[in-house]
């Protein structure tokens, strides 16, 4: 697998763009078992991206944008 080197994310101001919305719908279950529900997000508990963004906190935002930030310079490199 390729590594990323002198990888960093500068913080700019916010921007509205258009992007197609999705519904993101499963339970997260406990492993050892998988009868345990530890979270629904089916039905009316499904979360609604990109309105999702705005519930997470800013630390779980970076978080998103490194992911994103990640698997965008690995695609864009054909990796």
């Amino acid at each position: 697998m390729a590594d990323i080197l002198q990888f960093q994310i500068t913080a700019l101001a916010s921007a509205s763009v258009n992007v197609p919305r999705a519904q993101i719908e499963g339970k997260v279950v406990d492993s050892a078992n998988q009868s345990t529900v530890i979270a629904d997000f089916t039905g009316a508990n499904a979360l609604i991206f990109p309105a999702v963004i705005t519930t997470l906190t800013a630390a779980q935002r970076l978080e998103l944008a490194q992911l994103i930030a990640g698997w965008l310079i690995r695609t864009k490199a054909g990796v």
